[in-house]
């Protein structure tokens, strides 16, 4: 078997919910594992990006989070790394010459604010996110702000599998129509989109610890893991359901958000005539 769908990014523009989705068509089968980063395990391990989950770092493993197999015709995955970091699309076309691609963008001031709340939520930040931005260095700076400097990474996927087998999903557009969007997104990997698909249903919603100690204490990862390991998805869901809450997410102040901005306008000019579209609205 050969795995030929892939969601490569990026990080915090729906990846999650479109995996989900695509997983209930009866035709496609996606890892069991959301992000098995098996192309990008390199640099991951060179970076120390893993958050503690488990390496996917061997043909057999990779090819392991298919077992479920039935009657699914198709097989994807969806790990946001693989945008990023320029060998991978060389890794995976060498895998599977007709591999689909596909890459989906979000606005990258709110997707670097979205990431840092993440990753707040989860213990792993307790640094100002402007004072990251300042610094200008460091992983920290490459997982906010370089992962959103999108020209040359859809670029790379262009010149490796050719425009024609790479599709784009615009965050926004996805937010507003969702089923438009997935069903466009069928449409693009040749599938049968007459699906009785729950577009109802979100994935990956906000939320944020109820206090400061729920957030110290999910930010220990060997005991998240021991939880994974021991309790059903349900279970997990059950518990995070009383250690977070829902809520809205905290904002930018306008100073930050148009000093961010800028950092991002040549890039998104470029992309603008990569892709022949108007992103004024990004611009904002």
């Amino acid at each position: 078997m050969k795995v030929g769908i892939f969601i490569v990014g990026a990080p915090k523009a729906g990846t999650t919910s479109l995996h989900q989705y695509m997983n209930e068509h009866s035709d496609i089968l996606m890892s069991a594992e959301k992000e098995p980063d098996f192309f990008s395990d390199k640099e991951l391990s060179e970076q120390g990006i893993y958050y503690g989950t488990s390496r996917i770092e061997t043909i057999e493993k990779y090819h392991s989070l298919f077992s479920e197999k039935k009657e699914e015709s198709y097989f994807g995955e969806a790990s946001v790394s693989y945008l990023f970091y320029p060998e991978v699309s060389k890794r995976i076309k060498k895998y599977n010459i007709n591999s689909k691609i596909i890459i989906m963008l979000r606005n990258p001031v709110d997707r670097a604010f979205s990431h840092y709340l993440m990753d707040y939520r989860l213990g792993l930040i307790s640094e100002n996110f402007e004072k990251v931005f300042e610094k200008k260095q460091g992983l920290n700076f490459q997982q906010y702000f370089e992962l959103g400097q999108y020209y040359n990474q859809v670029k790379n996927y262009f010149d490796v599998f050719g425009k024609e087998n790479v599709h784009i999903i615009w965050y926004s557009d996805f937010k507003v129509n969702t089923k438009n969007q997935v069903l466009s997104t069928f449409n693009f990997l040749g599938i049968n989109s007459d699906e009785n698909i729950d577009f109802k249903k979100v994935h990956n919603s906000f939320s944020l610890p109820k206090n400061n100690l729920i957030r110290r204490i999910y930010s220990i990862v060997w005991l998240r893991e021991i939880l994974s390991f021991f309790f059903p998805d349900k279970v997990i869901k059950f518990i995070k359901s009383l250690l977070f809450r829902k809520g809205k997410k905290p904002k930018m102040n306008i100073e930050s958000r148009n000093k961010i901005l800028r950092y991002y306008l040549d890039d998104i000019s470029n992309l603008e005539n990569l892709l022949s579209v108007n992103l004024d609205r990004w611009k904002k």
